[in-house]
């Protein structure tokens, strides 16, 4: 029995789209089972350690004037809490603007009021993030050390409530504590995107840790342990994602993490599409370095069950999801293009005639062959890809509603929105994906920009750090214009059947092509 494609390049496309189908089923079924999984999990028990040590504050600043003040007043209530003779603040500010004169009068203000603040100007950018948290591990004598991005404010019972989860157990390298924000409800961005974070956060966070997965230290409002650090070998610049980098070493090292769901720290979600695309390419390219520099040691773990081992590539590759649905994509446009609505396929069945002995004599060897025939529609596959894929990501962001007591019915606009923006990002992603897997290079830490907004009636138009547009917008716009000639042509050709699905990514690519071009053009200044 033989199988021959009447059409080969049909026959290409038909399996690449089974290719395309399995990947996002794996990667879909991991976030149903890590959203199950989430749903055992049990808050850490914290009680108020007898004795509290020393502990160091490291906050990371680059050009951040408009949220420095904020974050350093909540570090000082911070330890007013927890004991102003046992917290240390670390600056390490980077600034080349206006944000050193406020660095300088916030530390003189506190300083003379009795805290213990300290500035590291590097002079540098040297490995950027990584590179100035090492600078400052580098000075650190306390044990513990905790670590907040510029547009965090850490509760003030921040340290009382973690430090005694490192104290407890010698072997838990870092805690992770769960974002919130400032900004949710702000605009349609960040309405959108808070969902997405909360899933993270309530979800995945929690149930990589219930299980006993590696988990992720997400670079900010976590306590680090120093020896740990160090034994796993310091903040390293070599990935544009030095958090996951360093808690992938650390727990390899041997180190455990704890996770605490209950503690919430607010930050500003990104208000525009530009920074959201850039917040986005960075952790994508960060992801995959890392995923490139610490999976050889992951596979070859002995001390990792293959449990672990498949979670951890699975997490470590996630952001190949967009390159992936970009792929799709592709593929539906080319099949529309060639006018492919259905793959023909020929079954070949021989057999023997049966011979007289006569015949046989004769040299004959006649065949019967019944030639069965069969057809697949590659829009079905397509179909199939878009809803599972889809269905996982809307019931996760679902649950994270639901867990929250939200209400499902007033935010099903912002679910059904964030799945649209994670198909116009597919592109911007995948361009950062790609220069992950197959550049040496590290590339440079592209901040993204704060604004210190918390009320609707803010604006981020007229500040400092507006973001221009780049050469993947152009990307994004030619996306456009052949998501439009497609969908023209299956209508044209009456293949109505795969309109669907290239309508779901023309909606995806329409909506984050003319958001990039209107908060864009309205900026008038552009970001150092």
């Amino acid at each position: 029995m033989s199988i021959i494609a009447v059409f080969p390049v049909a026959n290409v496309i038909f399996a690449s789209s089974i290719v395309l189908s399995i990947s996002f089923v794996l990667y879909g079924l991991n976030i149903l089972h890590l959203t199950r999984r989430a749903k055992k999990y049990r808050e850490p028990i914290s009680d108020e350690p007898s004795e509290k040590p020393a502990v160091a504050v490291h906050l990371p600043v680059y050009n951040e004037f408009y949220v420095a003040g904020r974050l350093v007043e909540s570090c000082v209530s911070m330890a007013e809490q927890y004991g102003k003779d046992l917290v240390k603040i670390y600056i390490i500010d980077d600034s080349d603007d206006e944000t050193r004169e406020e660095i300088d009068g916030l530390s003189s203000r506190f300083a003379s009021a009795g805290y213990n603040i300290e500035i590291i100007r590097r002079g540098t950018r040297a490995g950027f993030k990584a590179g100035a948290l090492q600078a400052a591990l580098e000075r650190t004598k306390e044990p513990f050390i905790a670590v907040f991005d510029a547009d965090f404010c850490p509760p003030a019972n921040f340290l009382d409530r973690t430090v005694p989860c490192l104290i407890r157990d010698e072997k838990v390298g870092f805690v992770q504590c769960r974002w919130s924000h400032f900004d949710r409800n702000y605009n349609m961005i960040t309405e959108t995107l808070a969902i997405g974070v909360d899933a993270h956060f309530l979800l995945e966070q929690p149930g990589r840790w219930g299980s006993g997965y590696l988990m992720n230290f997400n670079g900010s409002a976590g306590l680090l342990r120093r020896e740990a650090i160090l034994k796993a070998g310091g903040w390293q610049s070599d990935t544009l994602a030095e958090d996951l980098d360093l808690s992938y070493r650390m727990q390899l090292a041997g180190y455990a993490a704890v996770y605490l769901r209950d503690l919430n720290v607010p930050a500003e979600l990104p208000p525009t599409i530009t920074s959201l695309k850039r917040q986005q390419g960075r952790w994508a390219r960060g992801s995959i370095q890392t995923a490139r520099k610490v999976m050889p040691s992951i596979i070859h773990s002995g001390s990792l069950s293959y449990s672990q081992k498949f979670e951890a590539v699975m997490h470590l590759t996630y952001y190949l999801v967009h390159p992936l649905m970009v792929a799709s994509f592709l593929l539906a446009v080319i099949a529309t293009f060639l006018n492919i609505d259905v793959i023909k396929y020929a079954v070949a069945v021989s057999l023997p005639a049966i011979l007289t002995p006569s015949d046989l004599l004769r040299g004959l060897t006649l065949r019967n062959v019944t030639y069965l025939t069969f057809q697949v529609a590659p829009w079905l596959v397509f179909s199939a890809l878009v809803v599972l894929s889809t269905i996982a990501v809307l019931y996760y962001c679902a649950e994270a509603v639901r867990v929250q007591k939200m209400g499902l019915v007033r935010n099903i606009k912002e679910i059904f929105l964030l799945v649209v923006l994670g198909y116009g990002i597919s592109i911007s992603n995948s361009v950062n994906v790609l220069s992950g897997l197959f550049s040496n290079k590290t590339g440079t830490f592209l901040r993204t920009p704060k604004y210190a907004i918390t009320r609707k009636d803010q604006s981020w138009r007229e500040k400092k750090y507006q973001l221009p547009l780049n050469k993947v917008s152009l990307l994004e716009g030619v996306a456009v214009a052949i998501s439009a000639l497609a969908i023209t042509k299956a209508f044209a050709t009456s293949n109505l059947g795969i309109i669907p699905i290239l309508a779901v990514y023309a909606s995806g690519y329409v909506l984050v092509f003319a958001l990039t071009l209107l908060q864009s053009l309205r900026s008038s200044r552009t970001i150092r």
